[in-house]
């Protein structure tokens, strides 16, 4: 792993992210690469405007940004003078009479640690309008034959997502320019400057469009990266994270998604779906918002392939201007893993390249039905040279071939024939052999903790395939009938492959060291001396007798973060205060060192704990500005993902960050969430690969992600409710083996294969039980199933409508955030009325101060107290 240790490190491997996530979607007649000299009109406020980031916590902001059109310029492009003074002059012209930067700012620190600022988030704020270009000055460009039209744009973001017109659908000015670029120029070059997916049908209709780009939202090193792609100094190997369909209505969950925030009746409600609020146990409200997963396990490609819907650029889709062949080598197993070796050659004669080599498996379907297909894995390959050979191998575990059965609450796999489906992408794939299953095999017994609520069972129906006929490819029939048997597979054999690994594998990478203690810590007594976090530390205590020194009201204090209420010391720097409580007692409190309000926990210098400091978000620590989720998603690289995890772990701990709040590993699951720009994929499985190694590097350079938001936070409108309106919380209603196989699995891949030690819970209510409120998530699932050890945060704002601050730490949760008094009181009335215990309390501490123990701000802590 490089040591990321220089803002010049830093900024060379954010323009290798970016420029690994620029897909070529497509090229006609080999438009690109443009050769420098090469006289070009381009188009699109985006020149100047250059997207870099999302909103909120995903948020990217940097003085350094590199801009579209300077970047051309830099390459040797020939850029046309008068089109570029009309863009300069109208975009000064609008920032003229924008308000200022700094009222912006003071509205939002005014408003940071309120339940109102999610009011402030989710208000929408459009595209922007792209500028008329004069007929006149189009009509004058004699010099340039190529235009390059930049469309850039952002909507959406936390607690808001996109809108359907004039927002997927292209805007009106959108329309103008395309119409006004595609019927002047007869050759184009087309770059998606966007923080989602857009409609591209009517792109489609302009044969003058050869090339096609999909930038994202690549950080400040993006058009830097988009300059060298579009001139040839480096070749495009991104891949799409999600499938692009030919219309909104097209996807799934198309119907079942609302956005509107300025359109009350088009929220969807549990009436809507012949449910009821009461039964349900929302009452109170004018509104109890419902998000109706009813697509089931059809979402993205998945739903595409099983019931044949064309699609323009599928999953996985990505073109090069090097040429690769993929040829099937051999397999073979290790222990539970299954392995696949690849030979990759660039046939191309002038270009180098990477090619991302994907395997998918189509399970039968008996008991439960099964999409077509289903990633497995991928790898990308190292740059391969012109005509230069290189075998890859994909790996993955046997017990990926297995899905849930709620009616058992079992992992099984069922008998039949696996077929392993090579290529690159979910479109363009070959059978390259089967797995055959000779009996079903339950690879896990556990218990069903997810599932729809009773009053709602037998009310609804979800998608299914049955009399469906699913997408193909000729050949295809007689590849299945001629598939070569890879492996034979029963019950003992399964059995005894994973026995062998487990023995080989005891130690889960989430146990937590305790050091070994003198339970009463005795000694410590003796002398009269309080004992202290240090004591705990070097043996001279256990955890548990000294959470035991700890009173109720010093509890609550510990398990909420320095949050609106407690009087601030500024943004950053140690300040100290008292607590004072009806029953006379104080405690005093200080801060962290760099943190600031809302994002630290209280320090208890009496007991000699500090205060540690979590900071957003998914696209860094707002040092550099890094590529967003969906941009580094089609990247499909594993290792420089991990690369960036240790990069952008460097910049906290230059901030004394003790918990990096990221990665956010929910799905896109329609093409308008407003956090699609910080996820990473429809796909679970790639979203899990992408979360768990920017975790594992972040690990190495010596700090915690804290992946986002568990679970089913996939709609950003009315997740919380809306006090304003008294909208209650949005309730995700889904089928178990939907959440679990999908929803969850992303989670699952970074907590079992990682030692990440925060985890932070969702607003949303799953199936009438709030996230945070839901122990069979917190506590079943993520601790007695997956083994975590570490804590559970909240998502920053529980304070009104979304769950108690008492009820989420008896669920499972240690820290209610961003705290403050009135959280405090919460957990207070809910120990005097039972509904959390001491124990639930204690148990918290104790998880809460094995993570301080172990944190970069306490380390610190003790070197100042010793010095």
């Amino acid at each position: 792993m490089k040591i990321y240790d220089t803002k010049e490190s830093r900024l060379l491997l954010a323009k290798e992210l970016a420029a690994e996530g620029i897909v070529l979607l497509k090229n006609d007649n080999s438009l690109l690469p443009l050769k420098p000299g090469t006289p070009v009109a381009i188009f699109g406020r985006a020149q100047l405007d250059t997207l870099i980031g999302g909103s909120g916590s995903g948020a990217s902001t940097s003085e350094d940004t590199t801009l579209i059109l300077d970047e051309f310029r830099k390459t040797g492009l020939k850029i046309d003078s008068s089109l570029e003074a009309f863009y300069r002059s109208a975009l000064k012209a609008e920032k003229e009479k924008a308000p200022a930067p700094e009222e912006e700012r003071a509205k939002f620190t005014e408003l940071l640690n309120s339940g109102m600022i999610y009011e402030i988030f989710g208000k929408y704020k459009p595209p922007a309008e792209e500028y008329s270009v004069p007929e006149e000055l189009i009509a004058d460009i004699s010099s340039a034959q190529t235009a390059v039209l930049i469309l850039g744009r952002g909507s959406g973001g936390e607690e808001c997502d996109r809108r359907i017109d004039e927002d997927y659908y292209l805007t009106a000015s959108e329309k103008e320019l395309l119409h006004k670029v595609a019927s002047h120029f007869n050759q184009v070059a087309l770059v998606l400057n966007v923080n989602g997916y857009i409609d591209l049908s009517l792109i489609q209709s302009y044969s003058s469009i050869h090339s096609l780009l999909f930038l994202g939202t690549a950080g400040e090193q993006g058009a830097a990266a988009l300059a060298e792609v579009v001139t040839g100094k480096v070749t495009p190997s991104g891949k799409l994270p999600s499938s692009m369909a030919y219309s909104y209505e097209a996807y799934p969950s198309a119907e079942l998604f609302f956005t509107d925030k300025d359109r009350a009746d088009t929220i969807l409600t549990y009436e809507d779906f012949g449910l009821s609020a009461v039964d349900n146990h929302s009452t109170g409200f004018t509104k109890s918002p419902v998000a109706l997963y009813k697509e089931g396990i059809y979402v993205g490609y998945r739903y595409f392939d099983t019931f044949n819907v064309p699609v323009i650029y599928p999953f996985g889709h990505g073109l090069s201007y090097a040429d690769f062949l993929i040829e099937n080598s051999y397999v073979s197993r290790e222990r539970n893993n299954f392995l696949v070796n690849v030979k990759v050659t660039n046939q191309s004669d002038s270009y180098s390249g990477k090619e991302v080599l994907q395997l998918y498996v189509s399970a039968p379907s008996i008991l439960l039905e099964n999409p077509y297909q289903e990633l497995l894995t991928y790898v990308k390959t190292i740059e391969l040279k012109p005509k230069e050979s290189r075998e890859f191998t994909l790996s993955f575990s046997l017990k990926e071939l297995a899905h849930y059965d709620e009616a058992s609450a079992a992992y099984i796999i069922e008998k039949g024939s696996y077929f392993l489906r090579l290529g690159n992408s979910s479109r363009n794939t070959h059978i390259i052999g089967k797995i055959q299953v000779t009996e079903t095999i339950v690879t896990e017994h556990i218990t069903n903790r997810l599932g729809l609520a009773t009053a709602n069972k037998d009310k609804l129906t979800f998608l299914s395939n049955k009399g469906t006929t699913p997408y193909s490819y000729e050949g295809e029939t007689d590849e299945k009938d001629n598939a070569p048997c890879l492996l034979t597979l029963n019950q003992t054999i399964f059995d005894t492959t994973i026995a062998a690994f487990t023995e080989t594998n005891s130690n889960n990478t989430n146990k937590v060291n305790t050091p070994t203690a003198s339970p009463a810590g005795s000694s410590l007594y003796s002398t009269g001396k309080l004992p202290t976090l240090k004591d705990v530390r070097d043996g001279l205590l256990s955890m548990e007798a000294f959470v035991n020194l700890l009173s109720v009201e010093e509890l609550a204090v510990l398990l909420n973060g320095y949050g609106p209420g407690l009087p601030f010391g500024g943004m950053g720097g140690k300040y100290s205060s008292t607590i004072q409580y009806e029953n006379g007692s104080d405690i005093a409190v200080s801060t962290h060192p760099t943190g600031f309000p809302g994002y630290i926990s209280p320090a208890l210098e009496k007991y000699g704990i500090p205060s540690v400091f979590y900071k957003d978000g998914p696209a860094g620590v707002q040092m550099t500005a890094w590529p967003t989720g969906i941009s580094m998603a089609c990247t499909f690289n594993n290792e420089l993902l991990q690369e960036f995890g240790a990069a952008c772990a460097s910049e906290a701990l230059e901030l004394q960050v003790d918990s990096w709040l990221a990665p956010g590993v929910n799905l896109q699951r329609n093409p308008i969430g407003g956090r699609n720009f910080e996820y990473y994929s429809e796909d679970p499985r790639h979203t899990g690969f992408c979360g768990l190694y920017i975790t594992l590097g972040a690990e190495e350079a010596g700090v915690s992600t804290c992946p986002k938001h568990f679970a089913l936070n996939e709609q950003e409108t009315y997740r919380r409710g809306s006090t304003k309106n008294s909208f209650d919380a949005l309730d995700s209603i889904v089928e178990e083996r939907a959440a679990r196989e999908l929803y969850l699995k992303p989670f699952e891949m970074v907590i079992k294969n990682s030692k990440v030690s925060t985890i932070m819970t969702s607003f949303n209510k799953i199936n009438g039980i709030f996230a945070a409120g839901n122990k069979e998530l917190c506590e079943g699932i993520l601790r007695e199933e997956w083994g975590y050890e570490g804590i559970v945060v909240t998502d920053w704002g529980d304070m009104d409508i979304v769950v108690d601050g008492a009820d989420a730490i008896a669920a499972g949760n240690d820290i209610i955030m961003p705290g403050g008094p009135p959280v405090i009181n919460q957990v207070l009335k809910g120990y005097e009325e039972g509904r959390v215990t001491l124990k639930d309390l204690r148990t918290s501490a104790k998880r809460f101060l094995h993570f301080v123990m172990n944190s970069n701000s306490c380390k610190k802590y003790w070197e100042e107290v010793k010095n």
